[in-house]
């Protein structure tokens, strides 16, 4: 009966009806869901995709556009063609205009049916009873294809051709104008991904295969609804997946550099050297060593390095997290002060924009004081209760053959990547590999071939393959935006709404906690034109090199923790962010101070 009172409320053309039609279509959704039956989901979900069409005032392509040539023939050749103004397509009907909310309703329609099927309780709980079950009977099993797995798959192709429609100018979009049609569809994919990303916790859906799809789908949107030549689209798309699988190598290498020293107990070394006796003692000792390294070494090979170090120190899983996130914020501030201890400032360098010596004696205080902001609010809030070991770390064992010299060859040779790339002028992940290949040469003359657990082969067996995929992903879709100037544009856009170029880059470092900070940093490079050491540019160091620490996925660092650890959005986000930037906030704050007191 709902269902035919649905279909009755979506033959009115006004604005209520279709409001109505919408609230019996939660209704039965509901009531579908509550009684687990699958064959009524299914006709559910095709009805409500007939509504939400109908509250689009969905309409069939145009005989004729205003160039007079017919739109299925600008259909056949998407490479040409170019999204028509609302006012070039004539609508089926008369009938009331859609509205922005009916878009919004329609585009959330994806994760409602996923969080209502899968019975959210909380967006704040981390992990959370599983609703799966590995034992689960077949009746079951179909039972979750039928009631989960098609419609999720039938939502992404829906949200596909919607997103198709916007493009092509079969769906008129009344707050869209121009180009903006086909740009729309490209941002709101990478919103609703990096959604469903955050909602892994209650979705239950794996972060790397999201972000593999969303890093292919936002390429797809460009190939099909962007105004690009065959040509550029396949330089673009080669030159992105060129600077992905550079990190992507980078990341695999260390990841396995890091397996070798660990199956050495290589790192039974460091923890037996750490004397902390409390939690506050070690918190102290994290956040000095991680800042110290990243001043000298690259963020991501840091953050591999220190969690490691952790989840072989610390039993207490919540406290480990918390550790990890510091990691993540003392990483970037500590890379933030010198030419290559971060990507930004590198940049920067050898782009002209700074120098070793004015960067080093303006930015190290403030970026110290972005340190202590976070770790002396966290300092204050957690008790002084005594530091409990992983019982594993503390059982001497039998020391593996070669330890001293895996573990210190390992970390000898990570540190001296950047001097090998800047003598050879190679990339910095084939310095990682070299490494990666000596210590596997080492290990090989240590142990037998029969021995593979200390050996490159079992290494790489061990090897977590979905942080690298879940990497892949996030930048490919990154590097799509930036491709298309979305993000250079926002940058722009950002310049000509706030006045003073300071406050701009502040922004900027708000805006890296969402995106890579790269392109952002890219784009004020291309925006500002002050001369080499100029405060402006010392400032975008800073801001963008420890902004991204305000969001899990705002930095390279942020990104690894959530692999390595399991960490989700929504836990760092409660339990790291506000110290995080209240660091931020403190580094900005000294800065400005100091270029007070001390002018140029």
């Amino acid at each position: 009966s709902s269902v035919l009172r649905l279909k009755s409320s979506c033959r009115g053309s006004c604005w209520e009806h279709n409001i109505a039609a919408f609230a019996m279509a939660r209704t039965a959704a509901a009531r579908f869901i509550a009684q687990r039956q699958p064959r009524k989901q299914v006709f559910l979900g095709i009805s409500l995709a007939l509504v939400a069409f109908r509250a689009l005032n969905f309409v069939c392509p145009p005989k004729s556009l205003e160039t007079g040539v017919p739109a299925t023939a600008q259909a056949a050749q998407p490479a040409q063609l170019k999204p028509a103004s609302p006012s070039a397509v004539t609508p089926a009907s008369e009938e009331a205009p859609s509205s922005p909310m009916m878009m919004t309703s329609l585009t959330a329609m994806p994760l409602m049916y996923i969080a209502a099927n899968k019975g959210v309780s909380s967006l704040t709980s981390r992990g959370g009873k599983s609703l799966r079950r590995s034992t689960a009977a077949p009746e079951d099993v179909r039972g979750e294809v039928t009631g989960v797995v098609l419609p999720v798959l039938a939502a992404l192709a829906g949200w596909l051709a919607v997103m198709y429609g916007i493009q092509h100018a079969l769906i008129d979009v009344p707050f869209l104008t121009g180009n903006q049609y086909e740009y729309f569809p490209i941002i709101a994919t990478f919103i609703a991904g990096y959604a469903v990303i955050v909602l892994e916790e209650q979705t239950e859906i794996n972060k790397a295969a999201t972000a593999l799809v969303l890093g292919v789908l936002i390429w797809a949107l460009v190939g099909t609804g962007v105004d690009m030549s065959a040509a550029n689209f396949d330089t673009a798309i080669k030159e992105t997946l060129e600077d992905v699988s550079e990190v992507v190598f980078f990341l695999l290498g260390a990841l396995t550099i890091v397996e070798i020293m660990d199956a050495h107990k290589g790192f039974d070394i460091i923890t037996k050297v750490i004397q902390a006796k409390t939690q506050k003692e070690l918190l102290v000792i994290i956040g000095v060593l991680t800042f110290l390294l990243s001043s000298v070494l690259n963020n991501l090979t840091v953050v591999i390095v220190m969690i490691s170090l952790l989840q072989k120190l610390v039993k207490d899983e919540d406290f480990r997290m918390k550790l990890g996130g510091l990691v993540v914020v003392a990483s970037n501030a500590g890379g933030a002060w010198t030419p290559i201890g971060d990507i930004t400032t590198t940049m920067l360098y050898i782009g002209g924009q700074v120098t070793t010596v004015p960067l080093l004696a303006n930015l190290f205080v403030p970026s110290v004081l972005c340190l202590v902001g976070t770790l002396g609010y966290e300092y204050i809030q957690m008790d002084d209760k005594p530091f409990e070991r992983d019982p594993a770390s503390a059982e001497d064992g039998e020391v593996p053959n070669g330890q001293a010299v895996v573990f210190w060859g390992g970390l000898f040779g990570m540190i001296t990547v950047p001097v090998f790339t800047a003598l050879t002028q190679c990339p910095a992940w084939s310095g990682m590999m070299l490494v990666l290949g000596l210590l596997g040469l080492i290990t090989s003359l240590l142990h037998g071939p029969e021995d593979e657990k200390y050996s490159l082969k079992g290494a790489l067996t061990r090897v977590e393959v979905p942080d690298a995929l879940f990497f892949l992903g996030v930048l490919f879709a990154v590097g799509g935006l930036e491709r298309v100037g979305l993000l250079k544009e926002f940058a722009v856009q950002l310049s000509s709404l706030v006045p003073y170029d300071a406050l701009v880059a502040i922004l900027l470092g708000f805006a890296s906690a969402v995106v890579d900070n790269v392109p952002l940093v890219q784009a004020s490079i291309e925006m500002f034109h002050e001369p080499m050491d100029d405060p402006l540019w010392q400032l975008v160091a800073l801001s963008a090199g420890t902004g991204g620490s305000m969001l899990a996925v705002g930095s390279v660092a942020g990104v690894t923790l959530m692999g390595l650890e399991h960490v989700g959005f929504l836990w760092y986000m409660r339990r790291i962010s506000p110290w995080a930037a209240l660091g931020f906030a403190a580094g900005i704050g000294s800065y400005a101070l100091q270029r007070m007191l001390v002018p140029q």
